[in-house]
């Protein structure tokens, strides 16, 4: 049997020391890192007490032009706040008749309806008089319904830009009113269906709504 060597052992006892000296260190750097997690709060978007998360809806309306006549758009939407930005979907239609003087059949009708999203902002919305800036942008059809149909016989689909801006009261703590202005941007519209183009369309307005919500 050959003797135990003493430079054998003395690595033995050396790298056990070691082994220790890292335990021991990582149990320390354990330690303190738990301590750092308890201590420091995790955030998140929604956790922020300086967002206001709520909600409004309610109808609004269009007075403009629609190839050259007046029409009245009906409609509403309803949107997700947060604190003064909104964003939501909306729905607006033309409840008045407008005969189709271009096609030469006065007996017809124009049918235009659209619908998709509502964005927008409300300055100083804490004060009874604001302003509030927002925009349609949407999608929808234009069409021609006969003076004996009830479903249009010419159905172009349609792309709408309305950027709106009103003057807003707060008549309570949950019912705003707006009254202001808007400007409808048609586009996609295919003249060589029905003869009418964008232009015949896209007008300026006035724009009225109804707000219900917790503001």
């Amino acid at each position: 049997m050959q003797p135990v060597r003493d430079d054998v052992v003395l690595s033995g006892k050396t790298l056990d020391n070691i082994m220790k000296k890292v335990l021991y260190l990582a149990l320390i750097l354990a330690t303190c890192l738990t301590a750092f997690s308890q201590e420091k709060e995790f955030k998140t978007v929604f956790d922020n007490r300086d967002v206001r998360i709520s909600g409004m809806g309610g109808p609004f309306m269009q007075f403009t032009s629609v190839a050259g006549e007046f029409g009245h758009m009906m409609g509403g939407g309803g949107a997700v706040l947060l604190n003064n930005f909104f964003f939501g979907g909306y729905g607006l239609g033309l409840t008045n008749a407008i005969p189709d003087y271009v096609n030469q059949n006065p007996s017809d009708r124009l049918t235009l309806g659209h619908g998709g999203f509502w964005l927008g902002y409300t300055l100083f919305g804490d004060r009874s008089i604001h302003f509030n800036f927002s925009s349609l942008i949407g999608w929808g059809e234009f069409g021609v319904i006969q003076d004996y149909g009830t479903y249009p016989f010419v159905r172009d689909k349609i792309f709408v830009l309305s950027p709106t801006v009103e003057v807003e009261l707060n008549l309570t703590r949950y019912f705003r009113i707006g009254a202001g202005a808007s400007y409808n941007l048609y586009t996609m519209v295919d003249e060589n269906m029905h003869g009418y183009t964008n232009g015949d369309l896209s007008a300026p307005g006035g724009f009225l709504s109804f707000k219900f919500g917790w503001f």
